[in-house]
């Protein structure tokens, strides 16, 4: 059944804590739990946002430089604003900037980051064999990149609906066509964005399908934790993969090769 549309509204407050306190500590302490230290390093964001997230893991990690990457302009006046509405700025700080990408690219010169993060975006990624080739470039030798994905399309909220539909897996369930007239105008989990638009943009990638692109394009998985939760499975989906089905999410450390050691390797 679907909601009437006046049952979901965007929480300004909510919307900030689950950024700059809980997906940027996620991200600090992922990589700290294997001694991987963010204080003092490169650090880029593939897929932005807002930025609230870059401003977290900038005052929590203290990185010497963080560069947040989408394929908006990220506004600063606001991001500015929400940090002191928080009371945790004044100004932003200058070792934080933001830049313009597109689906194929980072504009960022080889080898330039010690850290890569990507927060709730591949999900979104036109082309993921692609963009996760760009992170192995960007990261320097033996650097490493965070990856959170959540949710994947075909577990239970991976078409991003749960704002607007009672039951789970509306979009496995509904035709696309119906599905998409029915949340046209609606605002998406992102408010930045329709709900329609949001749900376009979904590559509907797979738990496997991201292991084969992040070894495609010569990353070396590390470490890994599913998120999952009990889901009730309807008749029509029980064919499907359980992994696909059960398992929502995705925080993945994988690692860029070494291309000193890759050299020695080869002489011995």
């Amino acid at each position: 059944m679907i909601r009437q549309p006046q049952e979901y509204e965007h929480d300004a407050v909510r919307w900030w804590d689950e950024h700059f306190d809980v997906a940027a500590a996620t991200v600090v302490d992922f990589l700290e739990s294997d001694d991987i230290t963010v204080e003092g390093k490169v650090v880029a964001d593939v897929g932005c946002g807002d930025g609230i997230i870059d401003l977290g893991v900038l005052l929590k990690g203290k990185p010497a430089k963080l560069v947040g990457y989408d394929l908006r302009p990220v506004d600063v006046d606001a991001l500015l604003r929400a940090g002191e509405a928080a009371g945790v700025l004044d100004e932003l700080p200058s070792e934080l900037s933001f830049a313009v990408s597109d689906d194929r690219a980072v504009p960022a010169p080889d080898d330039t980051f010690d850290i890569v993060f990507s927060w709730s975006t591949f999900e979104h990624v036109s082309h993921p064999v692609v963009m996760l080739r760009e992170i192995a470039r960007i990261l320097k030798p033996g650097g490493v990149l965070f990856l959170q994905l959540w949710p994947f399309f075909l577990s239970e909220h991976g078409g991003h609906l749960w704002p607007h539909y009672d039951a789970g897996f509306p979009h496995l369930l509904r035709d696309d066509e119906e599905l998409l007239e029915e949340i046209v105008s609606r605002r998406g989990t992102d408010p930045s964005r329709p709900a329609d638009d949001e749900y376009r943009s979904l590559n509907r990638l797979t738990l496997d399908g991201l292991q084969r692109a992040t070894l495609v394009a010569g990353l070396r998985p590390r470490k890994l934790r599913l998120m999952t939760e009990t889901v009730h499975i309807p008749d029509e989906l029980g064919h499907l993969p359980f992994a696909d089905l059960g398992v929502g999410g995705i925080e993945l450390l994988a690692e860029a090769p070494d291309e000193r050691a890759t050299k020695r390797a080869s002489l011995e």
